[in-house]
Protein backbone atom coordinates (compact mmCIF):
# COMPACT_ATOMS: atom_id res chain seq x y z
CA UNK A 1 0.00 0.00 0.00
CA UNK A 2 0.74 3.93 0.19
CA UNK A 3 3.44 4.66 3.00
CA UNK A 4 2.43 6.77 5.31
CA UNK A 5 2.63 10.59 5.25
CA UNK A 6 5.63 11.83 6.23
CA UNK A 7 5.57 13.37 10.08
CA UNK A 8 6.30 16.99 9.36
CA UNK A 9 3.42 16.58 6.84
CA UNK A 10 0.76 15.26 9.56
CA UNK A 11 1.71 17.45 12.25
CA UNK A 12 -1.51 19.10 12.07
CA UNK A 13 -4.64 21.10 10.24
CA UNK A 14 -4.15 24.49 8.48
CA UNK A 15 -5.85 26.31 11.35
CA UNK A 16 -8.21 25.30 13.93
CA UNK A 17 -11.44 24.80 12.51
CA UNK A 18 -12.49 21.40 11.72
CA UNK A 19 -11.12 18.48 13.31
CA UNK A 20 -12.04 15.51 10.57
CA UNK A 21 -9.58 13.87 8.66
CA UNK A 22 -8.81 12.39 5.38
CA UNK A 23 -11.18 9.27 5.38
CA UNK A 24 -8.12 7.21 4.17
CA UNK A 25 -5.49 8.58 6.68
CA UNK A 26 -4.38 6.17 9.50
CA UNK A 27 -1.08 6.18 11.55
CA UNK A 28 2.57 4.64 10.63
CA UNK A 29 1.97 2.26 13.77
CA UNK A 30 -1.03 0.86 15.65
CA UNK A 31 -1.97 3.65 18.19
CA UNK A 32 -3.59 2.91 22.06
CA UNK A 33 -7.19 4.05 21.23
CA UNK A 34 -8.95 6.70 23.07
CA UNK A 35 -11.88 5.12 24.12
CA UNK A 36 -14.50 7.98 23.77
CA UNK A 37 -18.16 7.79 22.45
CA UNK A 38 -18.03 10.06 19.68
CA UNK A 39 -20.69 12.42 17.98
CA UNK A 40 -21.33 12.73 14.47
CA UNK A 41 -22.25 15.96 12.75
CA UNK A 42 -25.79 15.59 12.65
CA UNK A 43 -26.17 15.03 16.91
CA UNK A 44 -23.76 18.96 17.43
CA UNK A 45 -27.38 20.85 17.48
CA UNK A 46 -27.54 22.53 20.73
CA UNK A 47 -24.31 21.27 22.09
CA UNK A 48 -20.62 23.36 22.48
CA UNK A 49 -19.62 21.77 19.28
CA UNK A 50 -22.34 23.33 17.71
CA UNK A 51 -24.69 26.24 18.26
CA UNK A 52 -24.46 26.01 22.34
CA UNK A 53 -20.87 27.76 23.11
CA UNK A 54 -20.43 31.12 24.57
CA UNK A 55 -21.43 33.27 22.13
CA UNK A 56 -23.62 30.88 20.39
CA UNK A 57 -22.29 30.87 17.34
CA UNK A 58 -22.01 27.96 14.85
CA UNK A 59 -18.47 27.98 14.96
CA UNK A 60 -18.85 26.66 18.52
CA UNK A 61 -15.70 25.09 20.68
CA UNK A 62 -13.95 25.50 16.83
CA UNK A 63 -14.22 29.44 16.79
CA UNK A 64 -13.31 29.30 20.67
CA UNK A 65 -9.97 27.98 20.23
CA UNK A 66 -9.34 30.56 16.78
CA UNK A 67 -10.18 33.14 19.25
CA UNK A 68 -7.54 31.46 21.87
CA UNK A 69 -4.75 31.01 19.51
CA UNK A 70 -1.72 32.65 19.39
CA UNK A 71 -1.79 35.02 16.70
CA UNK A 72 -0.29 34.16 13.12
CA UNK A 73 -0.02 30.29 14.72
CA UNK A 74 -2.11 27.30 13.11
CA UNK A 75 -3.05 24.74 14.99
CA UNK A 76 -0.62 21.41 15.16
CA UNK A 77 -0.01 18.28 16.89
CA UNK A 78 3.52 16.78 16.12
CA UNK A 79 1.93 13.53 14.90
CA UNK A 80 5.34 11.84 15.14
CA UNK A 81 5.57 12.27 19.03
CA UNK A 82 1.98 11.67 19.29
CA UNK A 83 3.02 8.01 17.57
CA UNK A 84 6.38 7.86 19.92
CA UNK A 85 4.48 8.13 23.03
CA UNK A 86 1.05 6.47 22.38
CA UNK A 87 1.90 3.12 19.97
CA UNK A 88 0.46 0.03 20.94
CA UNK A 89 3.24 -2.03 22.70
CA UNK A 90 4.58 -4.68 21.20
CA UNK A 91 3.18 -8.19 21.82
CA UNK A 92 6.71 -9.40 22.21
CA UNK A 93 7.71 -6.82 24.40
CA UNK A 94 5.06 -7.08 26.78
CA UNK A 95 5.51 -7.88 30.50
CA UNK A 96 3.23 -9.09 33.49
CA UNK A 97 2.41 -7.24 36.44
CA UNK A 98 2.19 -8.95 39.63
CA UNK A 99 -1.22 -8.63 40.89
CA UNK A 100 -0.53 -10.49 44.52
CA UNK A 101 -2.86 -7.60 45.97
CA UNK A 102 -6.24 -9.26 45.28
CA UNK A 103 -5.03 -12.73 46.56
CA UNK A 104 -3.22 -11.34 49.78
CA UNK A 105 -6.17 -9.36 51.24
CA UNK A 106 -8.63 -10.73 53.58
CA UNK A 107 -11.46 -9.57 55.72
CA UNK A 108 -11.95 -9.81 59.07
CA UNK A 109 -15.60 -10.12 60.17
CA UNK A 110 -16.61 -8.38 63.48
CA UNK A 111 -19.17 -10.37 65.20
CA UNK A 112 -22.00 -8.69 67.05
CA UNK A 113 -20.86 -8.93 70.85
CA UNK A 114 -24.39 -7.74 72.14
CA UNK A 115 -25.99 -10.40 74.32
CA UNK A 116 -30.19 -11.33 74.24
CA UNK A 117 -31.78 -10.31 76.48
CA UNK A 118 -33.30 -13.13 78.86
CA UNK A 119 -36.46 -11.49 80.31
CA UNK A 120 -40.12 -12.98 80.14
CA UNK A 121 -42.02 -10.51 78.46
CA UNK A 122 -44.78 -10.28 75.55
CA UNK A 123 -43.05 -8.98 72.81
CA UNK A 124 -39.72 -11.41 71.19
CA UNK A 125 -36.88 -11.18 72.75
CA UNK A 126 -34.73 -9.22 69.83
CA UNK A 127 -37.65 -6.94 69.53
CA UNK A 128 -38.45 -6.44 73.26
CA UNK A 129 -34.16 -5.49 73.70
CA UNK A 130 -34.45 -2.75 70.62
CA UNK A 131 -37.86 -1.09 71.98
CA UNK A 132 -36.13 -0.92 75.79
CA UNK A 133 -32.80 0.44 74.24
CA UNK A 134 -35.36 3.14 72.45
CA UNK A 135 -37.55 3.59 75.73
CA UNK A 136 -33.77 4.26 77.36
CA UNK A 137 -32.76 6.98 75.50
CA UNK A 138 -36.52 8.59 74.94
CA UNK A 139 -36.61 9.43 78.52
CA UNK A 140 -33.57 11.06 78.55
CA UNK A 141 -34.83 13.10 75.31
CA UNK A 142 -38.56 13.72 76.85
CA UNK A 143 -37.54 14.58 80.46
CA UNK A 144 -39.67 12.02 81.92
CA UNK A 145 -42.44 12.98 79.47
CA UNK A 146 -44.90 10.38 78.59
CA UNK A 147 -44.27 9.97 74.77
CA UNK A 148 -47.79 9.43 74.33
CA UNK A 149 -48.37 12.69 75.58
CA UNK A 150 -45.66 14.45 73.71
CA UNK A 151 -47.18 13.08 70.23
CA UNK A 152 -50.70 13.99 71.42
CA UNK A 153 -49.91 17.78 72.07
CA UNK A 154 -47.63 17.90 69.19
CA UNK A 155 -44.42 19.34 71.66
CA UNK A 156 -42.11 20.10 68.90
CA UNK A 157 -39.98 21.68 71.75
CA UNK A 158 -39.27 17.93 72.95
CA UNK A 159 -39.97 16.18 69.79
CA UNK A 160 -36.62 16.80 67.63
CA UNK A 161 -35.99 15.12 64.59
CA UNK A 162 -34.09 12.46 66.14
CA UNK A 163 -36.43 12.02 68.94
CA UNK A 164 -38.83 11.32 66.19
CA UNK A 165 -36.56 8.84 64.35
CA UNK A 166 -36.63 6.72 67.68
CA UNK A 167 -40.32 7.17 67.90
CA UNK A 168 -41.04 6.03 64.48
CA UNK A 169 -38.98 2.49 65.17
CA UNK A 170 -41.21 2.24 68.51
CA UNK A 171 -44.82 2.22 66.21
CA UNK A 172 -46.21 -0.95 67.65
CA UNK A 173 -47.41 -3.68 64.30
CA UNK A 174 -50.81 -4.61 64.07
CA UNK A 175 -49.58 -8.02 65.42
CA UNK A 176 -47.92 -6.34 68.68
CA UNK A 177 -51.02 -3.85 69.49
CA UNK A 178 -53.35 -7.03 69.30
CA UNK A 179 -50.83 -8.78 71.67
CA UNK A 180 -50.53 -5.87 74.12
CA UNK A 181 -53.83 -5.07 74.40
CA UNK A 182 -55.10 -8.52 74.98
CA UNK A 183 -53.27 -8.33 78.14
CA UNK A 184 -55.77 -8.66 81.28
CA UNK A 185 -52.53 -7.48 84.19
CA UNK A 186 -51.76 -4.56 85.83
CA UNK A 187 -50.09 -2.35 82.46
CA UNK A 188 -47.34 -1.06 85.74
CA UNK A 189 -46.33 -5.56 85.41
CA UNK A 190 -45.43 -5.26 82.07
CA UNK A 191 -41.91 -4.51 81.29
CA UNK A 192 -40.91 -0.81 80.53
CA UNK A 193 -41.00 -2.00 76.12
CA UNK A 194 -44.25 -3.37 76.80
CA UNK A 195 -45.70 -0.57 78.90
CA UNK A 196 -43.91 1.88 76.32
CA UNK A 197 -45.44 0.09 73.13
CA UNK A 198 -48.90 -0.43 74.93
CA UNK A 199 -49.05 3.23 75.89
CA UNK A 200 -48.93 4.19 71.84
CA UNK A 201 -51.46 1.49 70.89
CA UNK A 202 -54.76 4.18 71.03
CA UNK A 203 -53.34 7.19 69.46
CA UNK A 204 -54.89 7.19 65.49
CA UNK A 205 -52.97 7.12 62.66
CA UNK A 206 -49.56 6.70 64.82
CA UNK A 207 -47.23 6.17 62.62
CA UNK A 208 -48.44 8.68 60.14
CA UNK A 209 -48.66 11.43 62.75
CA UNK A 210 -45.01 11.14 63.80
CA UNK A 211 -43.95 10.92 59.90
CA UNK A 212 -45.48 13.76 59.49
CA UNK A 213 -44.04 15.90 62.51
CA UNK A 214 -40.95 14.61 61.07
CA UNK A 215 -41.02 16.06 57.71
CA UNK A 216 -41.99 19.72 59.01
CA UNK A 217 -39.51 19.00 61.83
CA UNK A 218 -36.96 18.95 58.72
CA UNK A 219 -38.45 21.02 55.97
CA UNK A 220 -36.58 23.97 56.47
CA UNK A 221 -33.06 22.79 56.48
CA UNK A 222 -33.97 19.77 53.18
CA UNK A 223 -35.08 23.14 51.42
CA UNK A 224 -32.91 25.43 51.76
CA UNK A 225 -30.04 22.51 51.09
CA UNK A 226 -31.88 21.60 48.02
CA UNK A 227 -32.21 25.07 46.63
CA UNK A 228 -28.47 25.52 47.43
CA UNK A 229 -27.58 22.64 45.26
CA UNK A 230 -29.78 23.74 42.59
CA UNK A 231 -28.09 27.37 42.56
CA UNK A 232 -24.36 25.08 42.87
CA UNK A 233 -25.56 23.64 39.51
CA UNK A 234 -26.78 26.26 37.62
CA UNK A 235 -24.13 28.46 38.62
CA UNK A 236 -21.59 25.89 36.74
CA UNK A 237 -23.87 25.37 34.06
CA UNK A 238 -23.77 29.15 32.90
CA UNK A 239 -19.53 28.61 33.78
CA UNK A 240 -18.99 26.07 31.48
CA UNK A 241 -21.66 27.55 28.48
CA UNK A 242 -19.49 30.74 28.77
CA UNK A 243 -16.58 29.80 29.30
CA UNK A 244 -14.23 29.57 25.41
CA UNK A 245 -11.27 28.14 27.21
CA UNK A 246 -13.45 25.46 28.13
CA UNK A 247 -14.89 25.04 24.79
CA UNK A 248 -11.26 25.88 23.29
CA UNK A 249 -9.84 22.69 25.49
CA UNK A 250 -12.48 20.65 24.63
CA UNK A 251 -11.28 21.38 21.06
CA UNK A 252 -7.70 20.56 21.42
CA UNK A 253 -8.94 17.41 23.21
CA UNK A 254 -11.05 16.35 19.99
CA UNK A 255 -8.44 16.94 17.84
CA UNK A 256 -6.03 14.98 19.56
CA UNK A 257 -8.34 12.53 19.78
CA UNK A 258 -9.57 12.23 16.18
CA UNK A 259 -5.24 11.86 15.44
CA UNK A 260 -4.76 9.18 17.87
CA UNK A 261 -7.99 7.42 16.47
CA UNK A 262 -7.50 7.84 13.14
CA UNK A 263 -7.96 4.85 11.10
CA UNK A 264 -10.46 3.55 14.07
CA UNK A 265 -14.23 2.95 13.91
CA UNK A 266 -13.64 5.55 16.63
CA UNK A 267 -11.57 8.52 14.65
CA UNK A 268 -13.31 11.27 12.96
CA UNK A 269 -15.09 11.87 15.39
CA UNK A 270 -16.97 15.29 15.16
CA UNK A 271 -17.75 15.68 18.94
CA UNK A 272 -17.47 13.59 21.92
CA UNK A 273 -19.02 12.65 25.35
CA UNK A 274 -17.64 14.52 27.97
CA UNK A 275 -16.87 11.42 29.99
CA UNK A 276 -14.15 11.39 27.60
CA UNK A 277 -12.06 13.51 29.54
CA UNK A 278 -12.05 11.19 32.98
CA UNK A 279 -10.52 8.86 30.55
CA UNK A 280 -6.78 11.56 29.33
CA UNK A 281 -5.95 10.83 33.29
CA UNK A 282 -6.43 6.61 32.49
CA UNK A 283 -4.92 6.82 29.04
CA UNK A 284 -1.06 5.73 29.42
CA UNK A 285 1.70 6.40 27.54
CA UNK A 286 4.38 3.91 26.42
CA UNK A 287 6.55 4.93 29.29
CA UNK A 288 3.48 3.71 31.71
CA UNK A 289 4.74 7.14 33.32
CA UNK A 290 2.98 10.05 31.32
CA UNK A 291 -0.90 9.91 30.04
CA UNK A 292 -2.97 11.16 27.45
CA UNK A 293 -3.71 14.71 29.65
CA UNK A 294 -0.17 15.37 30.13
CA UNK A 295 0.19 14.92 26.36
CA UNK A 296 -2.56 17.64 26.28
CA UNK A 297 -1.43 19.73 28.18
CA UNK A 298 1.93 20.48 26.36
CA UNK A 299 -0.61 20.60 23.36
CA UNK A 300 -2.40 23.70 25.01
CA UNK A 301 1.28 25.23 26.11
CA UNK A 302 1.92 24.98 22.31
CA UNK A 303 -0.48 26.03 20.71
CA UNK A 304 -2.89 28.30 22.65
CA UNK A 305 -1.82 28.86 25.98
CA UNK A 306 -4.24 30.91 27.12
CA UNK A 307 -6.65 27.98 27.57
CA UNK A 308 -4.74 27.36 30.94
CA UNK A 309 -7.05 29.90 32.17
CA UNK A 310 -9.73 27.34 32.15
CA UNK A 311 -8.55 26.22 36.06
CA UNK A 312 -10.65 30.33 36.99
CA UNK A 313 -13.47 27.90 36.55
CA UNK A 314 -12.37 25.05 39.19
CA UNK A 315 -14.24 26.44 42.44
CA UNK A 316 -17.73 26.61 40.60
CA UNK A 317 -17.06 23.18 39.24
CA UNK A 318 -15.65 21.94 42.57
CA UNK A 319 -18.86 23.13 44.38
CA UNK A 320 -21.05 21.60 41.80
CA UNK A 321 -19.28 18.46 41.11
CA UNK A 322 -20.34 17.57 44.64
CA UNK A 323 -23.91 17.80 43.74
CA UNK A 324 -25.59 14.05 42.41
CA UNK A 325 -28.53 14.60 39.90
CA UNK A 326 -29.79 10.97 41.29
CA UNK A 327 -29.50 12.61 45.47
CA UNK A 328 -31.36 16.00 43.91
CA UNK A 329 -33.88 13.96 42.08
CA UNK A 330 -34.54 11.58 45.43
CA UNK A 331 -34.76 14.66 47.49
CA UNK A 332 -37.59 16.20 45.18
CA UNK A 333 -39.33 12.99 45.36
CA UNK A 334 -39.05 12.69 49.28
CA UNK A 335 -40.42 16.06 49.66
CA UNK A 336 -43.01 15.38 47.54
CA UNK A 337 -43.98 12.20 49.38
CA UNK A 338 -43.57 14.32 52.53
CA UNK A 339 -46.16 17.26 51.48
CA UNK A 340 -48.72 14.61 50.55
CA UNK A 341 -47.77 12.65 53.96
CA UNK A 342 -48.97 16.06 55.94
CA UNK A 343 -51.60 16.37 53.69
CA UNK A 344 -53.15 13.55 54.28
CA UNK A 345 -52.47 13.67 58.28
CA UNK A 346 -54.70 17.51 58.21
CA UNK A 347 -57.29 15.79 56.03
CA UNK A 348 -57.55 13.26 58.63
CA UNK A 349 -57.35 15.33 61.22
CA UNK A 350 -60.05 17.95 59.70
CA UNK A 351 -62.59 14.88 59.32
CA UNK A 352 -61.42 13.47 63.09
CA UNK A 353 -62.99 17.10 64.18
CA UNK A 354 -66.03 16.98 61.78
CA UNK A 355 -66.90 13.97 63.64
CA UNK A 356 -66.06 14.86 66.94
CA UNK A 357 -68.51 18.17 66.12
CA UNK A 358 -71.28 15.62 64.83
CA UNK A 359 -70.49 13.47 68.06
CA UNK A 360 -70.84 16.95 70.25
CA UNK A 361 -73.59 17.92 68.21
CA UNK A 362 -76.03 14.52 68.68
CA UNK A 363 -74.95 15.19 72.07
CA UNK A 364 -76.19 18.35 72.66
CA UNK A 365 -79.51 17.13 71.13
CA UNK A 366 -80.00 14.53 73.56
CA UNK A 367 -79.00 16.69 76.41
CA UNK A 368 -81.56 19.12 75.24
CA UNK A 369 -84.33 16.63 74.31
CA UNK A 370 -83.27 15.00 78.02
CA UNK A 371 -83.42 18.59 79.33
CA UNK A 372 -87.29 19.16 77.93
CA UNK A 373 -88.24 16.26 78.93
CA UNK A 374 -86.97 17.07 82.80
CA UNK A 375 -88.29 20.70 82.59
CA UNK A 376 -92.05 18.88 81.46
CA UNK A 377 -91.93 16.25 84.28
CA UNK A 378 -90.45 19.20 86.72
CA UNK A 379 -93.55 21.36 85.43
CA UNK A 380 -95.93 18.08 85.83
CA UNK A 381 -94.60 17.86 89.05
CA UNK A 382 -95.16 21.23 90.18
CA UNK A 383 -98.58 21.11 88.69
CA UNK A 384 -99.18 17.92 90.06
CA UNK A 385 -98.06 19.11 93.70
CA UNK A 386 -100.16 22.20 93.56
CA UNK A 387 -102.99 20.06 92.65
CA UNK A 388 -102.07 17.89 95.51
CA UNK A 389 -101.71 20.97 98.16
CA UNK A 390 -105.02 22.57 96.83
CA UNK A 391 -106.86 19.18 97.74
CA UNK A 392 -105.76 19.15 100.81
CA UNK A 393 -106.64 22.32 101.96
CA UNK A 394 -109.75 21.68 100.34
CA UNK A 395 -110.09 18.62 102.62
CA UNK A 396 -109.00 20.41 105.81
CA UNK A 397 -111.61 23.12 105.04
CA UNK A 398 -113.94 21.00 104.77
CA UNK A 399 -113.71 18.64 107.54
CA UNK A 400 -113.15 21.80 109.77
CA UNK A 401 -116.99 22.61 108.78
CA UNK A 402 -118.41 19.62 109.52
CA UNK A 403 -116.96 19.86 113.03
CA UNK A 404 -118.54 23.00 113.94
CA UNK A 405 -122.06 21.92 112.73
CA UNK A 406 -121.84 19.30 115.21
Amino acid sequence: GAPPPPPARAGGWAGAGSPLLSPGEVRSKPMTVLQWEKLSMGKLAHTLWGDGGSDGGAKGAAGALEKLMEPGRAFEIDISALEGRFARPDPSARFRRAESDNSDRSTVGSADGGTPRARISLLEPKRSTSVGIVENKLRGALGGKPLRDAILEVDEALLTQDTLKMALSAVPTTAEQALLLAFQGEPSTLDRPEQLLRSLCGIPRLEGRILAMMFKAQLEPDMDELLQQVDSLKAACEAVQGSAELQALMQIVLHIGNALNAGTARGNAAGFRPSALLKLAEHKAADKKTTLLHYTVEVVQTNAPKVRRVTALLPTLAQASRVSLEELRAKSADLARGMDQVERELTALEEAAEKEEERREALHREAMEAWSAAKEQRDEARRRHREGRAAARASEGGGGGGGGGG
